[in-house]
């Protein structure tokens, strides 16, 4: 998701789709604060960043990784 769109959310919405992207990141295996990093970056395919995670990348790298592959 873009910043345009995710702009265009409510606030139950945006907590929504937080909540989503946070349990999905812990799921995966980051630690709270980092997942709580990772699911505010609305940009970052979630896909992806679970993928990276679940083979054991940091928070801090998987970021780096998807950023650096835009």
């Amino acid at each position: 998701m873009t910043a345009a769109p995710f702009e265009q959310l409510t606030a139950s919405e945006v907590e929504c789709l937080l909540r989503h992207r946070l349990n999905l990141f812990l799921d995966a295996g980051a630690a709270p604060c980092a997942a709580l990093v990772l699911a505010a970056q609305v940009e970052v395919p979630e896909e992806a960043a679970v993928a990276l995670l679940e083979q054991g990348f940091s928070v801090d790298l998987t970021l780096r990784l998807l950023y650096t592959a835009e």
